[in-house]
């Protein structure tokens, strides 16, 4: 394929970090990607600025790469096989793995913004009516470990299963025309 793909602007996703689409193979915007021609998944752009703390969420029904390519960010995960949260440190040229229902956090105690791109798979769903969100593949959970805990995990966000998301996820896909990717 001779095509060079830029990212668009960046915008604020609800987990308070900044994305930029660079590409997506279910976002019906991009109209320069030809149908299939990335399989079945999305990259995007990010931008951590200092101090910023996303909130931490879970992507029930997808995988997501966090690659940082400027700059630190500590990814603060927690998955059912271990009982609290874990810190991974990563620079420029590292990247951490979170699977499907993965809880995690990205964290910037830099005074430098870290530059991230996120490889999905299956590709990235956010979908809108207006500026309502009608979908999004991220459940938002907690804003910190701390009430998480207090709560004993125990949080409406975290009671959806994989499969319950697949389904809404594939109900949202049916929709050309309404989905938007971040």
């Amino acid at each position: 394929m001779k095509r060079i793909f830029e990212s668009s602007d960046f915008f604020t996703v609800p987990d308070g970090t900044d994305v930029s689409i660079l590409l997506n193979a279910s976002d019906v915007i991009q109209t320069t990607l030809p149908s299939g021609s990335i399989g079945d998944i999305s990259i995007a752009a990010g931008k951590v600025r200092p101090g910023i703390s996303s909130w931490i969420h879970s992507h029930p029904a997808v995988m997501q790469v966090t690659y940082v390519t400027l700059g630190r960010l500590t990814v603060w995960m927690k998955d059912t096989e271990v009982p609290r949260p874990y810190a991974q440190s990563l620079e420029s040229g590292q990247a951490v793995v979170c699977q499907p229902g993965t809880l995690f956090q990205l964290q910037n105690v830099t005074d430098t913004t870290a530059e991230v791109l996120y490889i999905v798979s299956p590709s990235y769903l956010f979908e809108t009516e207006g500026t309502q969100i009608v979908y999004d593949d991220a459940i938002m959970v907690a804003e910190t470990w701390e009430e998480l805990e207090a709560a004993k995990y125990e949080v409406p966000g975290l009671k959806v299963k994989r499969a319950e998301q697949a389904a809404k996820r594939g109900e949202a896909a049916r929709w050309p025309g309404l989905i938007a990717s971040a």
